[in-house]
């Protein structure tokens, strides 16, 4: 090699070694701008996490981001919902409405920036929601930033505020009624007593019209007291006790029998009242007004079955209260009337009756620090939902265990629509759950093929529901995925025979929500584990 060659290479070997370090300063530059942008990237996530609201943005009408908020809003996981058509999740009823707008927001028309429509939740629920858009660039492109508000407990809240107002009108007419009552009953005992000592034999219209000076007198009381309960602002501290609810609806149910069992006299109406009662950490309350509470919410329900039909009573505890469910599948509530339920004097029967016993439990309750809810759909029955503090420093629930177990779980539930549906999909989802209900084993299949689940419950009183058949084509699309079967017939060897099928759990009749729920989360665990 002459000495130029040779030159002219260590020339070219000292340029690749200033372009090495030239790159390598370049590639150290890019992994400190890398590690800034996924820091930045994971600070904007957490940010999105942490944001209190319902944050969705939408890009070509596919979901791109969400936040947790709005997936527990909901009840999907991430999986689930990213890259799907954001109308997939509207009301079909609403659908229509804001594909229409959304196009004309693309187009550039002008269309309201916030409005109201319901969306539909994993597990089939409506829910009335405030969307608020704004259109953005998101990587060089147009997209859309939603903020979802769910106006349940807004109107929750409202409603509050306006009993509350109204409580406080109530008891200023109700403390000059009962001013006016207390002269009215003061004028009768003045002429009884003007009138006692006269010979029966005096005149048998004269006795008529003391005995209905007494009758009109004993009235005039029950009024007052019934005045004085929703006028009073707290209770008496000698009249609080701790108190054992489980106990106090079995008494609520001996007390109101003659009405549901005895009153009835068409012998093909028939009221059933079933009973799910867990062992709760107790509550400091006044036993009597308690009571007096959950027998007028008892009452109103039988009211709402002329036809019959099935009451049910349930117990839990859940994040510090004491829930009470007094469920019924009677006529419903029509829309028009819910918000006046609770008002005083307001009743849909006939003359006769006050109008005070749901205002007076509204009463009770929230002199108790409570609160009661309703939810009802005309022809659909209805559920109040009364809720009562428990004591401070209260042993854990052995419910507990079952809601770790039962806690974000997928579960699919065939069953007819019923109370039994309703109730079990309520206390699934209050242990954290996320329940979806299919009326058949068609629906659930298609579910399966679908999405993945980890437990199917399968109502054994379902109409064309053939266990035999249904257990082996599940079992074949998931080996590992759980089914139970519940309301099963308790005949010998049934159960054996049932579970060498497939089933992991079979729960018989009558149906013990509190033991199902163990059951559940067992059969859950196990799965986990597996």
């Amino acid at each position: 090699m002459s000495t130029r060659e040779q030159q002219n290479l260590e020339n070219r070997v000292e340029k690749l070694k200033v372009q090495n370090l030239t790159l390598r300063k370049g590639l150290n530059t890019l992994r400190k701008e890398n590690k800034s942008l996924e820091k930045a990237l994971r600070d904007t996530r957490k940010l999105l996490k942490d944001i209190p609201g319902s944050v969705v943005l939408i890009q070509d009408g596919k979901i791109i981001l969400m936040n947790e908020t709005a997936r527990d809003l909901l009840g999907y996981s991430e999986e689930e919902i990213l890259g799907r058509n954001f109308l997939d999740f509207i009301h079909p009823d609403s659908v229509e409405y804001v594909k229409n707008l959304h196009e004309r927001r693309i187009s550039g028309k002008p269309v309201p920036d916030d409005y109201e429509t319901y969306l539909v939740t994993r597990g089939g629920e409506n829910l009335c929601c405030e969307f608020r858009v704004k259109k953005i660039r998101y990587q060089g492109r147009t997209a859309f930033l939603f903020d979802i508000t769910g106006l349940y407990q807004r109107k929750q809240k409202e409603m509050r505020i306006l009993r509350s107002q109204k409580m406080k009108a109530l008891n200023r007419m109700a403390t000059g009624l009962g001013r006016e009552f207390n002269r009215f009953l003061s004028m009768l005992d003045e002429h009884g007593l003007g009138t006692q000592g006269v010979e029966p034999l005096a005149g048998k219209d004269l006795i008529r019209s003391l005995r209905k000076i007494e009758v009109a007198r004993e009235r005039g009381n029950f009024i007052i007291e019934q005045l004085s309960c929703l006028t009073m602002t707290q209770n008496e501290r000698s009249d609080i006790v701790l108190l054992d609810l489980k106990k106090t609806v079995q008494n609520v149910v001996a007390a109101t029998r003659p009405k549901w069992e005895g009153d009835i006299k068409d012998p093909e109406v028939r009221i059933d009242v079933k009973t799910y009662l867990r062992a709760l950490s107790p509550v400091e309350a006044c036993p009597r007004e308690i009571q007096d509470a959950l027998v007028s919410i008892m009452l109103n329900a039988i009211d709402a079955l002329p036809e019959g039909g099935e009451i049910y009573l349930t117990t839990e505890e859940n994040n510090g209260f004491a829930h009470v469910y007094v469920q019924d599948n009677g006529v419903g509530i029509p829309d028009d009337i819910k918000d006046k339920i609770f008002d005083p004097f307001f009743t849909t029967k006939d003359e006769s009756r006050m109008g005070l016993g749901l205002s007076l439990a509204y009463a009770i309750i929230d002199r108790h620090k409570g609160e009661i809810e309703v939810m009802s759909q005309e022809g659909q029955g209805a559920t109040f939902i009364i809720k009562l503090p428990l004591t401070p420093k209260t042993p854990p629930s052995k419910a507990k265990g079952a809601k770790k177990k039962i806690r974000d779980s997928n579960i699919v539930i065939i069953a007819d629509e019923g109370i039994v549906k309703d109730l079990l999909s309520q206390l699934l989802v209050s242990k954290g759950a996320r329940v979806t209900t299919v009326s058949t084993v068609m629906e659930c299949l298609k579910l399966l093929r679908k999405n993945r689940f980890d437990l199917v419950i399968a109502d054994m009183d379902t109409a064309y529901l053939n266990a035999p058949v249904i257990i082996p084509k599940i079992k074949n699309m998931d080996k590992s995925l759980a089914v139970t079967l519940v309301n099963a017939l308790e005949e010998k060897g049934r159960s054996r025979a049932l579970k060498k099928m497939g089933a992991d759990l079979v729960i018989g009749r009558p149906l013990d929500m509190d033991r199902a729920l163990s059951l559940i989360s067992e059969v859950l665990a196990k799965r986990s584990k597996s």
